[in-house]
């Protein structure tokens, strides 16, 4: 009889472990990591990981594994017994990094999945850089004064008796310049700050569409930034788009300088994506190419 109990109750004991663990709501709530979001700090030198996994007993599910890999090299696997929150929170690391570096971490559940992010180094150098603003009164005067002078000319021409050809003809024959400016209407309606502020379009509208095509066609063949060549910097470009999602970039404040065939763009540039947000003063340096603006440096 003792022995019919016991061997009921311990049958009982099976059932209800085996149910608790199919059925218990922390197996479940199992769950890979939701989010992992990084932010660096150049001055402190430290990566900051934040982590989104929601548990109910940290304990039993949580994070295990934290790897760190710095521009495709892994240089750290920390390994965790729980986690600080039932949520979200935040592990720190001292990591010496530079402008330039990529960092992909990835956190792993120690029930199920996990998830992995990227982070491009970028600096946003002081907005000492401002004094650029002048160039403001450079380009009213360069963009306004040949279409201020357009009319005074042509005017003459237009109006002028028919009946008295010499008044017609006199004002070109002692003015060399007036035979210059009848014959180049046509490229002087193509200013060149509304050329440049085209191009800027449709650099921003590229790179946020991710039509890299269009996007390399803005920069001259001999383009540098970074210590990067052309082809180095449109590969960069396309590693930095593959691993971001959600790309929205603005820019504002556009100002345009030009000094015969060069020209620097400034202004202010917000970029955000799912793994990097920031905002800092633009400017990029262009040069006339076949009558066509080509970027051949971008610094920020």
């Amino acid at each position: 009889m003792k022995k019919n109990v016991f061997r009921l109750r311990f049958l009982q004991a099976v059932l209800f472990i085996f149910f608790f663990l199919c059925f218990s709501p922390q197996s479940s709530y199992a769950t890979a990591p939701k989010s992992v979001d990084l932010t660096y700090d150049m001055n402190t030198q430290t990566l900051s990981v934040t982590i989104n996994h929601p548990t109910l007993f940290a304990s039993m599910h949580h994070i295990k594994y934290v790897e760190i890999k710095k521009n495709g090299t892994i240089i750290s696997k920390n390994k965790y017994g729980t986690q600080p929150t039932d949520s979200i929170f935040t592990y720190t690391y001292n990591i010496p990094a530079e402008k330039g570096d990529v960092f992909e971490v990835t956190a792993t559940c120690n029930l199920w999945g996990h998830k992995t992010s990227t982070l491009v180094v970028v600096v946003a150098e002081p907005v000492a850089e401002k004094p650029a603003a002048p160039t403001e009164v450079v380009v009213a005067l360069k963009a306004e004064e040949p279409v201020a002078t357009k009319e005074p000319i042509v005017a003459p021409k237009a109006d002028g008796p028919i009946a008295t050809k010499e008044a017609v003809v006199a004002p070109v024959a002692t003015d060399k310049n007036l035979a210059q400016v009848s014959s180049s209407q046509n490229e002087t309606k193509s200013i060149p700050e509304e050329d440049i502020r085209n191009l800027v379009t449709k650099w921003v509208t590229s790179w946020k569409s991710g039509d890299m095509k269009t996007y390399r066609s803005c920069y001259a063949s001999d383009f540098q930034s970074k210590g990067m060549r052309l082809n180095a910097w449109i590969s960069y470009k396309a590693n930095v788009r593959k691993n971001s999602k959600d790309i929205n970039i603005s820019i504002d404040h556009l100002l345009i300088s030009v000094d015969e065939n060069t020209a620097k763009a400034t202004f202010t540039q917000s970029y955000s994506s799912s793994i990097f947000k920031d905002s800092g003063l633009k400017t990029l340096e262009l040069r006339k190419i076949n009558n066509e603006w080509k970027i051949f440096k971008e610094t920020m």
